[in-house]
């Protein structure tokens, strides 16, 4: 197991949590953080409460995390870039769709979504890549352990797609009829699937891949931009299934279940980037990753009000997987 310290932690910069400052002032031989009137708040009362609370331990440990992170993952160039390109994005995307009121549009999106500004809303980017980077670190080193329980967990499969599209489903014109008739002569040939979505497909996302989706699972979204119906397919069939066809918002589907196979899948994973699903199945996993770690604690109820939450949500995991089992 990889250990790899951390700053020392202490009782002052816990309490930066409460937005105090480490620099205090002592009564009774106590740190005073602050005072109203003839009433003082000591560091050590402070402390007690955030301990005691299910909220305050949350957020301890979200401090401590955040320190991790921090300290092994410093924000890089990369980083910086990725989220500039973002941010231009979301602006040219308000411009072009909202005109004059972009900046009020976009202003009420970043509210809505509890973010100020968008100098905020990049600063999240830069911390979600942050993170990201973490979880990386950890499933590069346990790959074998977390693809297996993410192979359990998530039932990866890769699917493929073929879409008709129609302006009206329910009634079609003569020419959609007759290209919806004539992939579906196709599927009865020995033509395969990704040949005949290469040809006829008109989702353009995975036409020029021969209607591959990729590794979908039980956590992907595709009923957003397929249906539900799509989604419940790709979710659930055999390998080597075809579906029958299935009517969408804006078109008839085709899905086939190309391979559920674990080392085939397994390989496909083995390069883990920040769009991997291996860093999002598993919300438990933060605290896998953060046990590898060996952090300097100066204080000895903040080391074990931190390892009681790891170990609580290690046990609900626990717990889960043999529901699951």
């Amino acid at each position: 197991m990889k250990q790899k310290k951390l700053i020392s932690l202490t009782l002052a910069s816990i309490l930066l949590l409460s937005g105090c400052s480490s620099k205090t002032v002592q009564k009774d031989g106590k740190d005073v953080v602050a005072s109203i009137d003839d009433v003082s708040l000591l560091a050590d009362d402070l402390y007690q409460d955030l301990a005691s609370s299910t909220q305050g331990k949350q957020a301890l440990f979200s401090y401590v995390l955040d320190q991790l992170i921090r300290n092994n993952f410093p924000a890089n160039d990369d980083m910086e870039e990725n989220a500039d390109e973002i941010v231009e994005n979301i602006e040219t995307n308000y411009q072009n769709q909202y005109g004059d009121s972009a900046e009020e549009e976009l202003q009420s999106a970043l509210e809505a979504s509890g973010v100020e500004d968008l100098d905020e809303y990049r600063d999240s980017l830069i911390q979600s890549l942050q993170y990201a980077e973490f979880l990386k670190d950890y499933i590069n080193d346990h790959f074998d352990e977390v693809f297996e329980d993410y192979y359990q967990q998530a039932s990866p499969r890769m699917v493929h797609i073929i879409k008709v599209s129609m302006s009206d489903p329910e009634n079609p014109t003569n020419e959609e009829n007759d290209k919806l008739k004539e992939v579906q002569s196709l599927l009865k040939t020995n033509k395969s699937f990704e040949d005949i979505a290469y040809d006829y497909s008109d989702d353009e996302n995975t036409k020029s891949a021969k209607g591959s989706l990729g590794i979908i699972d039980a956590n992907t979204d595709l009923s957003s931009t397929y249906g539900e119906e799509v989604q419940t397919a790709a979710r659930t069939l055999k390998e080597g299934e075809v579906s029958e066809a299935i009517q969408g918002s804006d078109g008839v589907y085709f899905v086939k279940c190309t391979s559920t196979d674990q080392e085939s899948i397994k390989k496909e994973l083995k390069t883990v980037d920040v769009d991997s699903p291996l860093l999002t199945y598993d919300d438990y996993m933060v605290y896998l990753a953060f046990n590898t770690y060996e952090i300097n604690y100066h204080d000895d109820t903040i080391k074990q009000t931190i390892q009681d939450i790891v170990d609580e949500n290690l046990d609900i995991r626990n717990d889960l997987r043999k529901e699951n089992s």
